[in-house]
């Protein structure tokens, strides 16, 4: 096998109180509908993500400027958060080297690549404090250019460059990633003549890990853009078909949003058993959630979990709590390394280890995959499987699209807009009502007139 393979099986399994093919096969109109709005959608430029893949010129862009700065700078942080640092993170934990910001220039052959996500002030003075500016660069990510956690760490890291390096210096060092023509970011970029790429007007945040908001720091961990690109204008390929058993990212909608509405799984676990895709399992947890968590009857809670760990932990739960769940179990059939495993004369007395002696830690951990996927089915859990043949780039870029696409095809079942997000705007406007925005005192009002606290209701 030489490309990413969706195996549905599981979910089908009469021992998993699986579904039938019937339900598939009632709903392959309504499949087919889906995937015909989302290419109606394509062809207006209303959406277009699924048309970054054959986007070279946004790849080379990206790494060119990553070139640029790993010839001057040490160390890159991603200002961003939510869809501004989760695909970025995750296509850079997933194919650069595990401990990559930890090894020497000379063995990792790229920049340190550092995403502080969160402005929790604690963390983000604890970074700064660690590293050394003059070696350092950022790169602020929001495509509106008003996000305020983003927004807040910029103008930490301006003050510190300014006061410390001139405006040269500052300029140098900060690289922008907005809206190709409007916003606050890119006006800042023509006002203070900064460098910026752009993302596509047609490309919201959480969809955007295959633009320079993922591309950049890819590209400045190292990580071969052109191949990710590559790897997903191939399943952007195979998914042109409105045919439920030939799509496999609408295959994949289908089985969940089934399984969802037929028997009552809610809760969708992704689980790769590879910890380089730890971070992929954040991104998909705020992908399926913020497209499709829009109205009180519409909303599958996605979950991380990570093999063979949480098989330590929340596997109690999906092996014997609610019949909710159904998991994706993710398997990288040719790992990048194995360890060899032998079990010592003094240890051969205990049966609990002496099994292991003559195996592998790579054997070890699919025998755990696969005895996971049959006991959950065995104890009535649907399960699904994603196989990729290696962690490399392509792989990647197929396995971002295919969730990506499927995410798209899932809202079109649902019924919902896959691509807003008014649920999470109703938050920023109270912050920024608290903090003093113009034009937003009616939410610090509100919040000003809320019911005080019961007494007896709080401990202190």
């Amino acid at each position: 096998m030489d490309r990413l393979e969706l195996d549905v099986n599981g979910c089908f399994d009469p021992a998993a109180q699986g579904l039938d093919r019937e339900d598939l096969r009632a709903l392959a109109p309504a499949a087919s509908a889906a995937y015909d709005a989302l290419e109606a959608r394509r062809r207006a430029g209303e959406v277009g993500f699924a048309d970054l893949p054959v986007d070279r010129a946004a790849g080379e862009a990206a790494a060119q400027l990553a070139r640029e700065l790993g010839g001057r700078f040490e160390n890159l942080l991603v200002l961003g958060i939510g869809g501004s640092s989760l695909g970025g993170r995750a296509i850079v934990s997933a194919l650069a080297h595990p401990y990559h910001n930890l090894l020497p220039r000379e063995r990792r052959g790229a920049m340190r690549v550092f995403f502080p996500d969160n402005s929790d002030p604690a963390t983000f003075e604890a970074l700064l404090g660690t590293l050394d500016l003059a070696e350092t660069c950022f790169a602020t990510v929001t495509k509106s250019g008003g996000t305020a956690e983003t927004m807040s760490q910029h103008l930490a890291l301006r003050e510190r460059c300014l006061a410390r390096f001139g405006e040269e210096g500052y300029r140098e060092r900060c690289v922008l990633v907005t809206d190709p023509a409007k916003g606050a970011l890119r006006e800042i970029a023509r006002a203070e003549r900064l460098r910026a790429l752009s993302v596509p007007a047609n490309v919201g945040g959480r969809f955007s890990a295959l633009t320079a908001v993922g591309l950049l720091p890819a590209a400045a961990a190292g990580v071969d853009v052109a191949e990710l690109l590559a790897g997903a204008a191939a399943m952007e390929a195979r998914c042109r078909s409105g045919d439920v058993l030939a799509n496999p990212a609408l295959l994949y909608a289908a089985a969940l949003y089934l399984m969802d509405r037929r028997r009552g799984r809610h809760i969708h676990v992704l689980m790769p058993y590879a910890d380089g895709l730890r971070d992929t399992g954040d991104w998909f947890v705020q992908l399926w959630a913020e497209s499709l968590g829009k109205r009180p009857d519409v909303g599958p809670t996605p979950f991380r979990a990570v093999g063979a760990t949480d098989q330590h932990s929340s596997m109690q739960l999906m092996m014997e709590g609610p019949h909710d769940k159904v998991v994706t179990l993710v398997r990288v059939a040719a790992p990048r390394a194995d360890i060899a495993l032998s079990v010592p004369a003094g240890y051969r007395g205990h049966p609990e280890i002496a099994y292991l002696d003559g195996h592998t830690m790579g054997e070890l951990i699919e025998a755990e995959r696969r005895s996971t996927d049959a006991a959950l089915r065995k104890a009535g859990r649907p399960t699904l499987s994603i196989e990729l043949p290696r962690l490399d780039a392509r792989a990647m870029g197929e396995l971002l699209l295919l969730l990506e696409l499927a995410t798209a095809y899932a809202g079109g079942l649902y019924g919902v807009n896959a691509f807003d997000q008014p649920g999470v705007e109703a938050g920023k406007r109270y912050a920024q009502g608290l903090l003093g925005r113009p034009g937003y005192e009616r939410y610090r009002e509100e919040l000003a007139g809320a019911p005080r606290p019961d007494p007896a209701l709080v401990l202190g």
